[in-house]
């Protein structure tokens, strides 16, 4: 090019900037794409992470709901334990004084539950017409 021909100059202008503005759109679409790679990329690592959540919390349920099942039971053989070991003869716990002034107006039938091995006289017990049932 030669630096004296003005016209030559402004082509050579002309032609620079036709060539950057190329470039420049050439890059903004290399941005534009590895912007759309980047967003696509971490939308698909957040569903990842969503679903690992996901199944983390599953997991802590249902190790809570175990948990919670097992310390049921636990009290569950604690409270037939202690039932079956119970002595009504010596330790009674609930006291003839208990009785005392209780107010039954709202009570229409009475249950007692007799507990104990077969062939301790729980039949025998009941058999001997010293306890009737009355519907109140």
């Amino acid at each position: 090019m030669d630096r004296r021909d003005p016209r030559a100059w402004a082509e050579g202008q002309q032609e620079a900037r036709e060539e950057n503005e190329k470039k420049m759109r050439e890059l903004r679409d290399k941005m534009e794409r590895e912007c759309q790679e980047a967003l696509r990329d971490a939308e698909k690592l957040a569903r990842i992470e969503d679903d690992e959540l996901g199944q983390l919390a599953r997991q802590r349920r249902e190790r809570e709901e175990k948990e919670r099942r097992q310390n049921e039971e636990q009290r569950f053989r604690e409270l037939k334990d202690e039932l079956i070991n119970y002595d009504f003869q010596t330790s009674p716990r609930i006291k003839k004084e208990s009785f005392r002034d209780l107010e039954v107006e709202d009570i229409n039938m009475l249950r007692i539950v007799l507990i104990g091995p077969p062939g301790s006289g729980k039949t025998s017990f009941v058999g001997k017409n010293r306890f009737k049932s009355y519907v109140i």
